[in-house]
């Protein structure tokens, strides 16, 4: 009698527990749920106002002095700095709802450096930093060339925050075994993480140690999984290197998409070129 007592007993707790699990994990959902709204419900609130300011700041008049013109750069270079956190935030978003969109076309990979490499002028030029590319790619690829913009415009933004001044970041481009693979080498110390996944884990502690929003990096490696690619990166004897690996296939692109491979960026410089 005793043993089935002791069995009914076991069966309680374990009855009690599994319940217990189940109102935990309903807990974690909704709250995952929040969290993403929350995500979504700022970055649009910020894009907004921030879309109008960006349209109105090449049209100001600045009297020509060398006191405004440094005031007039700074103001892009900041205003420039929140836009790119503020796209990064809405692609999180986009992610988080799993309302990505990939769109493949035919594009030069060269065009999409030269545009992020413009977009970061500003923080190039505040740390003295040298660019140098490197490219074996003698035919355009088929990918998503927004979002490898976005790839490469936050690995180069890394580099430049926490490489040395005065220093070079290389950027390499290359394709082999049908993958399109993208490093970006930089000038600096290895990340403080004691796992390599911690530097794209969003939230967690920044390359440097310090608290962050670690948003760049996650979302780099979140994009890279849905181009059927990979991430990874390398900290030895003074040098910091990224490298990206997404996959290519030719029969995931339309025909009429090898006619242009122009695309659009709703970006700071986009605004100041109107």
């Amino acid at each position: 009698m005793e043993n089935v007592a002791n069995k009914e007993n076991m069966g309680d707790e374990l009855a009690f527990l599994s319940k217990k699990i189940l109102e935990l994990n309903k807990k974690l959902i909704d709250s995952e749920k929040a969290k993403s709204r929350f995500l979504s419900l700022v970055a649009n609130k910020l894009n907004n106002p921030l879309t109008a300011i960006l349209g109105i700041i090449p049209h100001l008049k600045i009297i020509d002095t060398k006191e405004n013109e440094l005031l007039f750069e700074l103001v892009c270079k900041e205003v420039s700095n929140l836009d790119f956190k503020i796209q990064n935030l809405v692609m999180a978003s986009e992610i988080e709802s799993g309302n990505i969109d990939i769109s493949y076309a035919l594009v030069e990979p060269l065009e999409i450096i030269d545009e992020a490499l413009e977009s970061l002028k500003h923080l190039i030029k505040e740390k003295n930093i040298e660019i140098k590319i490197n490219s074996s790619i003698k035919q355009k690829v088929v990918t998503d060339p927004k979002k490898v913009y976005t790839i490469v415009k936050n690995l180069i933004s890394n580099g430049c925050k926490y490489g040395f001044e005065n220093s070079v970041i290389e950027i390499d481009l290359d394709i082999k075994d049908l993958m399109f693979v993208i490093k970006v080498k930089n000038q600096g110390d290895a990340p403080k993480v004691n796992y390599k996944p911690e530097i794209f884990t969003r939230f967690a502690k920044d390359a440097d140690g310090k608290h962050g929003l670690g948003i760049g990096l996650s979302v780099v490696r979140e994009i890279c999984e849905r181009l059927d690619g990979t991430i990874d990166y390398e900290g030895e004897d003074g040098f910091v290197t990224f490298v990206v690996r997404l996959s290519l296939d030719e029969s995931m692109v339309d025909s009429q998409a090898y006619g242009s491979n122009e695309f659009l960026f709703e970006s700071f410089d986009d605004a100041i070129e109107l």
